[in-house]
């Protein structure tokens, strides 16, 4: 059986649920990652419903997470 593969929102959902309990710094760099994947979700350079090796892949061509989340 082939595993299954996770998509990008899924990844990004379960990722937030990891912030509740932790330090606030922790929760705080969380925060600001989540935000840099929103950002490159809303400018259209990666999909949530894309496979998370498939946006990952997408952000590296951009020139990784921050240039594929700038204006």
């Amino acid at each position: 059986m082939a595993p299954k593969v996770r998509t990008l929102g899924e990844y990004l959902k379960e990722l937030g649920k990891t912030r509740k309990g932790k330090p606030r710094q922790v929760s705080d760099a969380l925060d600001i990652y989540l935000d840099l994947w929103n950002k490159a979700i809303e400018k259209g350079t990666v999909k949530l419903t894309d496979g998370v090796e498939e946006a990952l892949a997408k952000v590296e061509r951009s020139g990784g997470l921050y240039k594929a989340a700038e204006d």
